[in-house]
């Protein structure tokens, strides 16, 4: 059941119903209270100005909505924000609400026993979520549109799993399906007749542009100054049966169209990295050594240097070793000398 059907009595003269609760100077309903409307359903929260605003709990007591209740937050008798809507059928909705209609995250559980998780539009399941069949615990994983599976996403069985493109609930376009058996069969969804999408397409954008056209103004083409009235972005037509045909049966894992992109996405990124890094390291070698000398001509003249300096010393101690064995023979005959020249002193003082 939709939200639109179960639309909440309004209450927001002081005197509609039966209420007991706070008010304010000017009589109306604000703070906590309780009301009975018209219609008999019950609302107990509360209120800010005469409306409902803030946390509360909304009954319906009517024959075809009986059980039926919202607990949650409001905002100028309006749903908005966090609430819980438990349906007559016994289904419900947990997640976010704007303007009385299911907008933003949310979890819808079915009375089949199916389950919906995800993001909503306009009280309809739009954008990223996953619904679980609860019979056999299949899902489909990805994208969704006004109620329906558009896009990229995953369907999976219980061994298996098709991973590409669906559109209006169907497989369509490239994909594949990949087995436990590490090995994917590649291929494509075909329409059983072709001449059928194009003929929808056609249709559908010529509806659109006259609904524009509308909008624009009447037949003289003047403009109404009435805003135009927002709504989502159109769906594609919808589309009829379809067949698999197969391309190439390969192991795992080549990837799909959206993870080429991305891997190349990430390679260019990470070249770039490396490439930043590289003249990050080179600026930062030439500021340390005066834009002369790089660490590996410093590590090799130092190295150099060592084995000169080795070297040099090896040279010395064999000089030094070369004189040590030439002083003993020397050494007598400085003695000589000196005994002559001690002689001549002598002889000089006698005369």
């Amino acid at each position: 059941m939709s939200d639109d059907e179960l639309g909440e009595e309004e209450d927001t003269g002081p005197w509609i119903g039966e209420y007991e609760g706070d008010r304010n100077e000017k009589l109306e309903r604000h703070g906590i209270g309780k009301a009975i409307l018209p219609n008999k359903d019950t609302y107990e929260g509360s209120y800010m100005y005469g409306k409902r605003d803030g946390y509360g709990v909304y009954r319906f007591m009517a024959k075809a909505a009986r059980n039926a209740r919202y607990q949650g937050e409001y905002y100028q008798a309006k749903k908005q924000g966090m609430g819980k809507f438990i349906y007559p059928d016994g289904s419900r909705y947990e997640g976010q609400w704007v303007n009385d209609l299911k907008d933003g995250t949310g979890k819808y559980y079915y009375t089949n026993g199916d389950v919906y998780e995800g993001e909503w539009s306009k009280g309809l399941r739009h954008g990223k979520g996953r619904y679980t069949y609860a019979n056999d615990k299949t899902y489909y994983e990805g994208s969704w549109r006004k109620g329906k599976w558009e896009g990229f996403g995953e369907f999976h069985f219980c061994n298996y799993k098709y991973v590409g493109r669906f559109r209006d609930n169907k497989m369509y376009g490239y994909g594949k399906f990949v087995f436990d058996t590490c090995c994917e069969l590649h291929g494509q969804y075909f329409l059983d007749d072709k001449d059928a999408l194009v003929l929808m397409d056609l249709a559908t954008e010529a509806a659109l542009v006259r609904i524009d056209e509308e909008k624009k103004g009447g037949e003289d083409g003047a403009v109404d100054d009435i805003e135009p009235e927002y709504r989502m972005p159109p769906s594609p037509p919808p589309i009829g049966p379809t067949h698999f045909e197969a391309s190439q049966l390969t192991r795992l894992h080549v990837m799909t169209p959206e993870e080429e992109e991305e891997a190349r996405l990430v390679a260019q990124l990470n070249s770039l990295r490396e490439k930043v890094e590289a003249q990050a390291i080179e600026v930062h070698g030439e500021e340390e050594h005066g834009g002369k000398k790089l660490s590996s001509e410093i590590k090799e003249e130092e190295q150099f240097d060592e084995e000169g300096g080795e070297g040099e010393r090896a040279a010395s101690e064999n000089e030094e070793a070369e004189q040590g064995e030439a002083e003993p023979e020397q050494a007598p005959a400085g003695g000589q000398q000196e005994g002559e020249m001690g002689g001549e002193e002598e002889t000089a003082e006698e005369e």
